[in-house]
């Protein structure tokens, strides 16, 4: 009986746990409702007395509205490469005896450039022309004998009449005709083996003209690929032993122009570029070549355009990195805005535009800057705002070219010295 009682004692008391627990959590959530309450309480207060004396201002930039010349300009990156580059290699193998040029070397059209040992190639050229001779002599003999044969022909044909056909018989004459023919024959076989080993003898002695390395042009060395003693091979591909440049104090510079801005890069167009060996320094080009054909890296579509560049200083080497700014287009006297001028919208213009919830009958608003609008409108217009009385006004303007700082624009009602907002600053 004590056991159950006891046991009855326990679960009650556990059962009255569970209770205070609940109640528990169902006062902190008053605890969170009435934090909450105190807190909208408190915003709403400090949002009424902001109102009623405010202390942000709000400090509008300006910048003048001016007339003068707006350079319009396309921006690419490109490598400088000579004109006429030129790869000198070798038509035969052989093993490099002497080179005679070296590294920026300047060098004329037919200079010797390098050698290639001709032991062998000297050694099959005399052989070809014993062989020549050779043919020579078995072609006047057979000529010889074709002489003989015709002329004891012509002898027996005769004897053949005085003797009223009786002596010699017609078939010794026909016998006779018979060697004339092979005479000929013979003679024509000697002719073409003498051809054979006439162009056996040019043969050889082209490979030993080609043992002999020359420039093809008036230029300059920039590049020397062999060493003495090594050997090349040339097999389907002519292996490059020099790269000669024409003339250095013409240079292109080859750029990769966007195709956003292609369709505004023309032949004869002005560039300037810099490289970063002279950063301080601009180097002058004109378009010479604006190219078709496309060139694509991870969807990105480039043309390129090539300038003709003076480099009479030589400066300017091959495959210097260069960045350029083509000249597009040159607009003198013209009326001018700062780029961030049609940025610029005020923040009123900006909250019409909002939709306020419920915690915006609490929450107070603060001035605030603006967000960026396009700087080139798509309908060709723009908007300027200006102060009047101390109040933003819009202006509508037809908007022009512009570059990376001004923009031109046209409108009856802005004149030059006007100021135009171009942000704001909020103070408290």
């Amino acid at each position: 009986m004590e056991a159950d009682a006891r046991r009855r004692t326990g679960m009650e008391g556990k059962k009255s746990l569970d209770e205070i627990l609940a109640e528990g959590k169902r006062g902190k959530r008053w605890v969170w409702g009435i934090a909450i309450f105190c807190a909208l309480l408190a915003l709403s207060l400090s949002f009424f007395f902001i109102r009623k004396n405010p202390s942000a201002k709000v400090q509008y930039l300006t910048e003048r509205v001016i007339r003068g010349n707006l350079t319009v300009t396309v921006s690419a990156t490109g490598t400088l490469e000579p004109l006429n580059q030129v790869e000198v290699g070798t038509e035969i193998s052989g093993i490099i005896r002497s080179i005679e040029v070296d590294y920026n070397q300047k060098v004329r059209k037919g200079q010797v450039l390098a050698r290639l040992d001709t032991e062998e190639m000297e050694a099959e050229l005399l052989q070809a022309k014993a062989s020549l001779k050779d043919r020579e002599a078995t072609l006047k003999k057979a000529e010889a004998n074709l002489k003989l044969a015709r002329e004891k022909l012509k002898q027996m044909l005769k004897a053949w009449e005085l003797s009223g056909g009786k002596t010699p018989s017609l078939s010794e004459i026909e016998a006779q005709r018979a060697q004339v023919s092979l005479c000929e024959a013979e003679l024509l076989s000697a002719q073409a083996k003498l051809e054979e080993a006439q162009a056996l003898v040019k043969l050889k002695e082209s490979q030993l003209s080609k043992a002999i390395i020359r420039s093809p042009i008036d230029g300059i060395v920039l590049g020397r690929h062999v060493e003495e003693g090594q050997t090349v091979v040339a097999s389907l591909e002519s292996p490059t032993l020099f790269t000669l440049a024409e003339d250095l104090s013409k240079m292109q510079l080859t750029l990769a122009v966007d195709e956003a801005d292609i369709a505004q890069v023309k032949e004869g167009q002005r560039a300037i570029f810099t490289v970063d060996a002279y950063p301080d320094r601009e180097f002058e080009g004109t378009v010479k070549e604006v190219r078709f054909y496309p060139e694509a890296s991870e969807g990105v579509v480039t043309y390129e355009v090539v300038l003709e560049v003076e480099n009479p200083k030589l400066l300017l080497r091959p495959g210097m990195t260069a960045t350029a700014e083509i000249i597009v287009k040159e607009l003198k006297d013209v009326l001018l805005v700062p780029n961030s001028a049609l940025r610029f919208n005020p923040p009123g213009a900006a909250r019409e535009r909002q939709v306020g919830g419920f915690t915006s009958l609490f929450l107070p608003r603060f001035p605030r800057r603006q967000p960026q609008a396009p700087s080139r409108p798509t309908n060709g217009e723009g908007r300027v705002w200006v102060l009047d009385e101390g109040v933003p006004k819009p202006i509508t303007v037809k908007v022009g070219p512009t570059n990376d700082h001004y923009t031109q624009v046209i409108s009856p009602k802005l004149k030059p010295g006007m100021e135009v907002i171009t942000g704001m600053l909020v103070r408290k």
